[in-house]
This record gives structure tokens, C-alpha cells and sequence, in this order.
């Protein structure tokens, strides 16, 4: 069995191979990177810049969301926001497979390079979501799991303060990571309990002594939190705006459930997805049947309690979609720290790793050949933006060309494009129409004298028309995708301007326009950068 520093190369060496598809490209294709990306070049300027300050408002609260907006700004000061957001997610993935590796060895009390087939769930349907406040929070909470089950036995003058400390720090990575640490620790010490309750022997730690006091202060903030208040019509996303008020929590049909399952391991093949799913439980059926893989005893209620979970999350809470997709990964990396493989010998233990080796290079060769191509496409769309002109105001309609609503498509787009409108927002100060800013979930909203400005999320959202005439009104440029409705849609006095191999842009007729960004800089917008 290879020792402690051979199993931290091989975690390195994965890891570096893991950020391959992330270092290869400018702007990674998940699909609200660069409407965080947005946010934090907002915050990182802190409103010097005029028309960032005319058109948007930061607004910190107590919210439980904050993972990047406390840790990317800062560095935007030494780094370009690509480099900024690549370092972040080389952060998460590092915490990710340390986190899972050190709970591997709080539980076993041992190194083993069984922890390391957690490298195949990296890229999953929450990743290329791009809900990445929430997978850093899941970095943080797993080797925060390892630490209380290290630290457990200690005294309550050590534990219990220091672990307070690190449940608000959860708390306002993401209110998920928390959830998770609680989630976990509360159901290890009831199974913990039981066990010992069942042999009558005394428990070495009290549930209520020393893991319930930690989450005093999460609870209190959580309670004076914006985030789940009652909210209005007038407090949705632009994508609900509009739209009748809905039930606080809903819940999606429980196939959807095991369909996300089936995203926690994703590449553009799904070929390739089916043959590692396969192999995976073949590896982990075979260690069964030799009775070579164990799972933990004391890691039986925590597990139950993670499907549990998983299976019963509704879909909304709130204002927040996709919630039932976040659990499935969770499951799989607390699974993989559970378990364990006896110590093989060399002679199987070097081909078999050989050759889970090989497919994972195989799947990161397929992810970044896709991402590549990808790049290439958002590069252009890059080109296009540096032709606006300063401080505009862009309409987005980069909607997917599959979908006809906004509230479709529950998997991720292969190729997302909507949120690249935000990128302008970094490289030409512009207002768009689709930045996150829905209050009680980000620290930036939009001034008030922007803050009704149209979008088309909420037009699709309730199957209406766009009003071309008020956009052409309220937007200087009006962005859409080839090959989807809006583009068959746009008025003949709209004016094409820069297109891409999937995109074309469209100068508005606005009467005011002596008022708007081209005027204030004196600049204008002709001409094709890219065709067909």
C-alpha cells in the first residue's frame, strides 16, 4: 500500500491534471461564471468607476452567499479577472479532494489511495452550473467535518469555541456548507450515541455538549438574514419578474432526483459518462463481493440521512432554482470517505490504478478539446464587446437555442452564452440586462433608476412577446443567438453590427440617444467582426 507522501503526489499530480480544461481557456463555459466574474469586478472597484456607479449599488447584508464576493475582489487588485477566477477554482478543487482525502483519514485513521476516485466527480452539473459560492463552501465543510471527528474528544473549552468559529465561517461561504457540516456531524454523534447506548459503554462525547452550541451563532445570523424573508413579486430575478407569486418551496418528480445523480459525473460524451459510471461500480461491486470494500459503521446514519436528504430536496426555495441537483455530490464524496479498500498488493494495485488513470486523462481530454472549442467561440464574443462602446446599455438575448422558456432545461448548457453579456461589465463598464442582483442574494443590486430596466428572462418566463419598440428605447445594443426565436424576431430598424459564429449584435434606434454611452464618448459601432 503506498505510504502518506505517494498518495499526496498522486492527490497533486490529479489535481494538476484536473485544471488542465480550466488553465487551457480564458473564461471557463459554466454558465453563471461570468455573471459572478461581474460581480466581483463591481465590488472590486467599490463605485469609482462612473457608469459602474450609475448603474449598479453594492449593498452588503448579512447573507449566506458569500464565498467569492469575500475572497475574488481582493485579488482583482493583483490579478486580471481571468486569472483571479481560475485561481479560485483551482482553490475549490484543491479543498474539495483535500477535504475528502482528510475526512478519509479522520474516519479510518489511515492513508489509502481509495479517496482519490473522488477526482472523477470534479466536473459535475453543479460545477458547470457555476454555482460555485456553493462547491467552495463544500471545500470548506468537509475537512471541517475531519477536524471535529480529530478534535471531538477534546475538551468543550477548545471544541466548542473553535468550532463556533468555523460554523460562521461555513455559514457565510455558502448557508449549504453549514447545512452540511451540521447535517453531517449531528447524524455521526446520533449513530455515535446509539452505538454505544446498544453496548452500554459510556459515550466519550455528549451530542448536546459539544455539537449543538456551535450552531448557536449560524442560526442567529441566518434569522436576521435578508435571504428568507417573505419576498414580492418586485424581489424576484429578472427571470420571475412579473410573474404570479409562487409557493416559497416546490418540489420537482422524484425521477429528476436520480437524474441528478447521473450528473455528478459529466462530460460532453455520454458515452464516456456511462463507461466510468460503469466501471466505478464495477470496482466498487467487485470490492464488495471480495469483501475487499467496507463502508464505515458509524458512517451508516450519516449516509442515510445525505440520500435522505438528497432524495426529499425540493427543487425551489425561495428564489433559488436547482437546489435538488447540490446533494447527489455530497453523498459520493462522503460515500468515498466512508469506505475503504483493503491494502491490495502491488501486483493488482498498480494496474488497476494504472487504469482508472488513463480514463481520467481520457475524460480531461474530452473536457478541455470541448472547452477549447468553446473558447474559441467566446473569444469572439470578447472582440465584439471591446467594439462598444463605453458605459452602454445591452439587452441580452442570449437565450438557449433549445430551450423556449426561461424555466427550462434543468441540465447544464454545453455551451453557455447568456451570462457572457456580463463579461462587458468587466471590459466596457456597460449595464446589462441579466446581472444576478436579486436582493437577499448577492451584495450588489442595480440602482433605482435601473432597477425595472426589461429583460427577456421575464418576458419567456410567462410566454410573452419581447416589446422591441420599449427595448429599442430603454438599450443601446441588443445582443441575441443564431439559430434561436429572438433572432427571427428583431425589428428591421435595429441595425446589425458585430456577429459571431453564434451571436450577432444589433445597434437600437433610441431616441434619446444625445443621453447614452455612444454620444457621452462620441464613439460609433459599425461593421463586422466575425462571419459565418
Amino acid at each position: 500500500m503506498p505510504n502518506r507522501i505517494a498518495i499526496l503526489i498522486s492527490a497533486a499530480l490529479l489535481l494538476g491534471l484536473a485544471l488542465i480544461p480550466v488553465l487551457s481557456v480564458q473564461i471557463p463555459p459554466l454558465s453563471d461564471y461570468p455573471n459572478h466574474m461581474a460581480r466581483m469586478h463591481i465590488l472590486a472597484d467599490g463605485g469609482q468607476n462612473p457608469f459602474l456607479r450609475e448603474y449598479y449599488a453594492i449593498h452588503w447584508d448579512l447573507l449566506p452567499n458569500l464565498a467569492m464576493d469575500l475572497i475574488v475582489p481582493p485579488l482583482l487588485s493583483i490579478l486580471s479577472p481571468e486569472s483571479a477566477g481560475t485561481l479560485f477554482i483551482g482553490w475549490l478543487f484543491a479543498g474539495l479532494m483535500s477535504g475528502t482525502i482528510a475526512l478519509h483519514y479522520a474516519l479510518h485513521r489511515r492513508w489509502s489511495p481509495w479517496p482519490l476516485l473522488g477526482y472523477f466527480f470534479l466536473y459535475n452539473s453543479v460545477f458547470l452550473w457555476g454555482f460555485l459560492n456553493y462547491l467552495f463552501g463544500l471545500s470548506l465543510a468537509l475537512p471541517a467535518i475531519a477536524l471535529w471527528l480529530l478534535l471531538r474528544n477534546r475538551p468543550v473549552t477548545l471544541v466548542v469555541p473553535l468550532f463556533s468559529c468555523v460554523t460562521i465561517i461555513l455559514f457565510f461561504a455558502h448557508l449549504f456548507a453549514f447545512g452540511v457540516w451540521a447535517m453531517i456531524v449531528l447524524s455521526y454523534e446520533c449513530n455515535h450515541w446509539w452505538r454505544h447506548r446498544q453496548t452500554g459503554t459510556p459515550p466519550t462525547a455528549h451530542l448536546f455538549l459539544k455539537a449543538v452550541p456551535p450552531l448557536a451563532l449560524p442560526l442567529i445570523l441566518l434569522a436576521l438574514s435578508p435571504t428568507f424573508r417573505p419576498t414580492t413579486s418586485t424581489d424576484y430575478p429578472s427571470w420571475l419578474r412579473g410573474a404570479p407569486t409562487r409557493p416559497s418551496i416546490t418540489f420537482s418528480p422524484l425521477n429528476t432526483r436520480l437524474e441528478a445523480l447521473k450528473g455528478t459525473i459529466r462530460t460532453p460524451q455520454t458515452n464516456l459518462d456511462r463507461v466510468t459510471a460503469v466501471l466505478l461500480f464495477g470496482l466498487v461491486a467487485t470490492g464488495l463481493a471480495l469483501r475487499q470494500c467496507r463502508i464505515l459503521p458509524s458512517m451508516y446514519l450519516p449516509l442515510a440521512v445525505t440520500a435522505a436528504v438528497a432524495l426529499a430536496m425540493p427543487s425551489t426555495i425561495g428564489t433559488t432554482g436547482l437546489v435538488d441537483i447540490r446533494m447527489p455530490v455530497v453523498f459520493l464524496l462522503l460515500l468515498i470517505a466512508a469506505s475503504d479498500w483493503s491494502p491490495l498488493r502491488r501486483r493488482w494495485l498498480i494496474p488497476v490504478a494504472l487504469a482508472f488513470t488513463a480514463l481520467f486523462v481520457i475524460r480531461l481530454g474530452v473536457i478541455t478539446e470541448h472547452w477549447r472549442e468553446t473558447d474559441r467561440h467566446y473569444r469572439q464574443f470578447q472582440e465584439a464587446l471591446d467594439h462598444l462602446p463605453e458605459g452602454s446599455r445591452l439587452f441580452s438575448g442570449l437565450v438557449r437555442p433549445d430551450v423556449t422558456s426561461a424555466m427550462e432545461g434543468s441540465e447544464p448548457d454545453p455551451m453557455p452564452m447568456n451570462a457572457l453579456t456580463c463579461w462587458g461589465i468587466i471590459r466596457r463598464s456597460l449595464f446589462v440586462s441579466n446581472l444576478f442582483s436579486a436582493p437577499g442574494q448577492q451584495p450588489v443590486r442595480l440602482t433605482t433608476a435601473y432597477r425595472q430596466m426589461l429583460t427577456a428572462e421575464e418576458f419567456l418566463a410567462q410566454a410573452r412577446p419581447l416589446p422591441w419598440d420599449q427595448i429599442g428605447t430603454d438599450y443601446d445594443f441588443v445582443v441575441v443567438r443564431k439559430g434561436h426565436r429572438l433572432a427571427r424576431t428583431i425589428p428591421a430598424t435595429f441595425t446589425a453590427t458585430e456577429s459571431g459564429e453564434m451571436f450577432q449584435f444589433y445597434r437600437t434606434p433610441r431616441k434619446d440617444s444625445a443621453s447614452s454611452g455612444t454620444e457621452r464618448r462620441g464613439e460609433g459601432v459599425t461593421g463586422t467582426l466575425f462571419s459565418k
